[in-house]
């Protein structure tokens, strides 16, 4: 059963990941639907999937929430401090924003609602100037969905990422809080 509700969006709640929701965080972390566009490739057995809890879901550079409907989970969405160290991230206040959902989910505006709701979360409760997200150029619900949000792609990784059997260029997103505010 989910935890206690933290945001609410138009569709989903956002609520903190318990241990409880690990079936179906690993569940999901092995249905290919969701690990090949996230390109990560390992399967991920019960020891994994606490480990994971422990060293990334419960972590505390950033947060970690899992979407649903009423009581029904459908995904993952997060924002996590970007890759430089403490001090850098805290003067820049940025973060990186990614999600996942379940495929029995996909294509019915429940990502686009937990990332929106993130979004303005990251903005008027963190008080962050700046988010980005990263993509494979072959996830086009991805690209449709930061897109959405007002996020522009500002780089290209050439050839960064291996999915099926082809290599593909990786984008960088980003959104800073004023092009944000201009947009709502």
């Amino acid at each position: 059963m989910p935890g206690p509700v933290f945001l609410t969006g138009d569709r989903v709640t956002l609520r903190p990941i318990e241990r409880e929701d690990l079936r179906f965080v690993q569940r999901c972390m092995n249905d290919p639907r969701v690990w090949r566009p996230a390109l990560d490739v390992d399967p991920t057995n019960d020891e994994q999937v606490s480990e994971f809890f422990e060293d990334v879901l419960s972590g505390d550079d950033g947060v970690r929430c899992l979407a649903c409907d009423g009581e029904t989970p459908l995904g993952v969405v997060t924002l996590t401090e970007s890759q430089y160290g403490p001090d850098e991230t805290s003067r820049a206040r940025s973060a990186e924003l990614a999600y996942w959902f379940s495929p029995e989910h996909h294509e019915q505006g429940f990502g686009s609602d937990a990332a929106a709701r993130m979004v303005q979360y990251a903005f008027e409760d963190r008080n962050l100037r700046r988010l980005q997200a990263r993509v494979g150029s072959f996830n086009d619900a991805s690209v449709g969905l930061l897109e959405s949000l007002g996020f522009e792609r500002e780089g290209t990784l050439r050839e960064a990422a291996w999915f099926r059997g082809e290599y593909h260029d990786m984008y960088w997103y980003g959104l800073l809080r004023e092009e944000w505010e201009t947009e709502r």
